[in-house]
């Protein structure tokens, strides 16, 4: 992997296990996240991460790149495992470059 894989690869495991306030710092002011069922805004991705249980184990898989001048995808399988229930999918994020480094703009997950 570059550089630029790692780093936002970094920011995915984090968000993996993360709450409100890590998707309030990492989300773009416009970002859409589209889950199963769901299509949201930032607000209402922030919100749900307050009130998700968060998973007790999680994969990411090995990570493909799409780079532009400004803009980065990264392409990956997830797992993770909550109590008795597992989740895998297939999870799209791409970011935009601002001052204050790498936001999301958009995220998709892909479900099995």
């Amino acid at each position: 992997m570059d550089a630029t894989t790692d780093e936002l690869m970094a920011i995915e495991r984090r968000l993996a296990r993360g709450t409100g306030a890590d998707y309030a710092e990492v989300l773009h002011p416009d970002a859409v996240v589209v889950v199963p069922g769901a299509v949201l805004d930032k607000a209402a991705c922030v919100a749900a991460m307050d009130h998700s249980p968060g998973w007790d184990d999680v994969d990411l898989g090995e990570a493909r790149l799409v780079r532009s001048d400004d803009t980065a995808t990264v392409v990956y399988r997830f797992t993770g495992r909550r109590g008795g229930d597992s989740y895998a999918a297939t999870l799209v994020s791409t970011y935009v470059a601002v001052d204050a480094g790498w936001r999301m703009l958009l995220h998709q997950q892909t479900p099995d």
